[in-house]
């Protein structure tokens, strides 16, 4: 049950620092558009709810910042180029045993990786703000049932609960849809389809490994929502929640395409790097994939 969690924290404590930095600017700019706490976060203030029309609560729900929203779909652009970085860089490190941030394989990664980082983030973006939709729909339903009273918040707990599980286990289930765009030649449908099945027998380790930093953010947005009501907090708080959260689910995403195929993660072997010996292994082994990202 835990032996993907258990190989992504090691991941992730030991280079997920870089990569986090990698996507803290993107991750920043688009918490100015879309925040993954907000929903939760609304429930803190249920006091304060106006129910006047669907269109007030949602904007309220979301403390929209229309003055930068131009700022946030900047942001949403820099994600589709963090994504195809990181794509590389974590799949070449499992798969050759090397880690780089260099700017020299930057280009190649790109190249290789942007459509498919382009199709993933719109994808995830619909799906979740889809699930963002719903839940502010069944907040408004409720309050216009019940009104701002006990019975909206216990309605609305349940209602969130059901959306988050529902999206934990679609988020799980996509997991290998990007892998499988990039390294099968399959088209993004038929990756889908694919991935999808594949992760069969392997959903219960895999979701319980992105609860694990999922239950971390909702903690942090229940604290902050609790302490202040500064919207320079919140957005700092998503930010860093993004940043963490994608980074943990491309690391997850590779962990178990490796585990699939049967590919063995070459990060996970112990290589002395200075002895010829290797260096003729590893440059043999990048000649076989210069357009691998």
């Amino acid at each position: 049950m835990l032996r993907y969690a258990k190989s992504v924290c090691k991941y992730f404590f030991d280079k997920g620092p870089y990569l986090v930095l990698l996507s803290i600017l993107p991750s920043l700019l688009t918490a100015l558009l879309f925040s993954p706490t907000a929903p939760l976060d609304y429930l803190l203030r249920y006091r304060d709810i106006n129910f006047a029309d669907f269109g007030v609560m949602y904007a309220d729900i979301h403390r929209l910042p229309y003055d930068f929203f131009y700022v946030g779909i900047i942001g949403m652009v820099f994600y589709v180029v963090a994504f195809a970085l990181m794509f590389g860089i974590v799949d070449r490190h499992m798969r050759i045993g090397e880690f780089t941030l260099s700017f020299k394989r930057a280009k190649t990664r790109l190249n290789y990786n942007i459509m498919t980082a382009l199709r993933f983030s719109l994808g995830y973006g619909i799906f979740f703000l889809l699930a963002d939709l719903l839940l502010a729909v069944l907040y408004y339903l409720w309050a216009v049932a019940f009104g701002a009273g006990a019975e909206w918040l216990v309605f609305s707990i349940i209602s969130w609960l059901l959306v988050s599980g529902v999206q934990l286990y679609i988020s799980t289930r996509m997991l290998l849809w990007a892998p499988f765009m990039l390294h099968t030649g399959l088209r993004s449908y038929d990756a889908f389809r694919m991935g999808w099945r594949q992760m069969s027998g392997r959903m219960v380790p895999a979701a319980v490994a992105l609860f694990f930093v999922v239950l971390p953010a909702d903690v942090l947005t229940v604290l902050i929502g609790a302490l202040t009501d500064n919207i320079v907090w919140r957005v700092i708080a998503d930010g860093i929640i993004y940043s963490v959260v994608l980074t943990v689910y491309v690391v997850l995403m590779y962990t178990v395409f490796y585990d699939v195929t049967g590919t063995e993660r070459m990060d996970l072997r112990k290589i002395d790097l200075w002895s010829k010996r290797s260096w003729r292994w590893l440059k043999k082994k990048d000649k076989t994939d210069e357009t691998d990202g």
